[in-house]
């Protein structure tokens, strides 16, 4: 399935964005991922959960007027309960004793920076050393973001969104009528820096002040001449990108550059498959200077919204056409397309991977 060379498009041990932290309280919420329907809630001690979310008693879906009692989920059907943590059926109302050696699939989830994080694949596998610190997001101390967007059941599938984020070239164009500042990423140069953990795409520029400046930095703040600028894409994982702007080095007409008034800006972008035509997009931005400007918030709150909302609308019109009339029997590349092009190939390896792991542990049929 494109763009991989199988139907299995999905790196399951991986941690994606499952939803933001305001989305879940007592009140449980239900979301497909991976295929696979999944249920949070928060503990009546504000821990946050995820199991399967179909009941195995009836297939219910637990999110619906499910009922959290501690740390467990009631189906509102029956009245069975699940613990949170271990899946242990814990309740039958109708009968004395619930069964010892059933389990309910949990997953792991970590708390974040405004997200709730989860991990669908093998648990033993699961380290929360894996997801980017909040220092290294932008979460941390000095910096302040967005109230974060949720974009759900996007009718699109997951990598249509990965590589619009991994080439930029496209802002000029399918975002041109929102800022004439994107123009110069379509000529901009790129850099490539490849780590096991991470992948960047550094493109380097000289700016001016410009329109955007004028949003970002408030028009008093007006500087003459060129500054070094630079935009960095930084591939986490298959479900978490950060596109970067700021000031790097020198403005020619100041001795240094004050990032509390200049300050830097990442734009978060958490894609997480739904299913094979369809995925959910998270996002926000978080800067280090206007810290405590909330009229910039509701300012720069629609346009960023606006604009990742083109990037949507773009991907569910390929989605829309390869499920009508296929997908593409050849695809011309451009110098502009190696990271997407790099990413593709690092996600098949992942893919590769654990799919000799499944074969290695599939049970042997016995011989008669």
């Amino acid at each position: 399935m494109h763009p991989f060379k199988d139907k299995n498009i999905f790196v399951r041990n991986a941690w994606y964005v499952g939803c933001s932290t305001e989305e879940i309280g007592s009140k449980p919420l239900e979301r497909v991922i991976l295929n696979e329907p999944v249920v949070f809630y928060r503990s009546e001690a504000g821990v946050a959960m995820a199991m399967y979310g179909l009941c195995p008693h009836r297939a219910y879906p637990l999110a619906l007027q499910g009922r959290v009692v501690g740390n467990a989920l009631r189906c509102n059907y029956h009245g069975f309960t699940f613990d949170g943590r271990t899946g242990a059926c814990i309740l039958i109302p109708s009968q004395p004793a619930a069964p010892s050696n059933y389990r309910q699939k949990t997953y792991k989830v970590v708390e974040r920076g405004p997200w709730i994080w989860i991990w669908p694949g093998d648990p033993a596998l699961a380290d929360e050393r894996e997801i980017p610190s909040s220092e290294m997001l932008g979460f941390g101390e000095g910096w302040t973001y967005l109230r974060p967007f949720a974009f759900t059941g996007i009718k699109a599938r997951y990598m249509l969104l990965v590589e619009n984020l991994m080439d930029l070239t496209h802002l000029g164009y399918l975002h041109g009528d929102m800022s004439s500042d994107f123009e110069i990423y379509v000529t901009s140069p790129l850099e490539i820096i490849e780590t096991e953990d991470t992948f960047k795409v550094v493109r380097p520029m000289r700016q001016g002040w410009s329109e955007t400046h004028d949003v970002m930095f408030k028009p008093e703040n007006r500087f003459e001449g060129l500054s070094d600028f630079a935009s960095i894409t930084t591939y986490y994982g298959p479900g978490y990108i950060t596109t970067t702007s700021h000031i790097t080095h020198a403005i020619d007409s100041l001795p240094t550059v004050d990032k509390t008034v200049y300050g830097d800006v990442y734009f978060h972008h958490a894609v997480t498959p739904a299913t094979e035509h369809s995925c959910h997009y998270f996002g926000t931005s978080s800067r280090t200077h206007r810290l405590d400007d909330r009229a910039f918030d509701e300012a720069f709150y629609p346009f960023d919204a606006a604009v990742r909302q083109q990037d949507i609308v773009a991907a569910e019109a390929i989605e829309a056409r390869m499920i009508q009339f296929g997908e593409p029997r050849t695809e011309l590349m451009a110098k502009a397309d190696i990271a997407a092009a790099r990413i593709r190939r690092r996600i098949q390896r992942a893919i590769d991977a654990e799919t000799a792991e499944a074969r290695v542990h599939q049970p042997v049929a016995a011989a008669f």
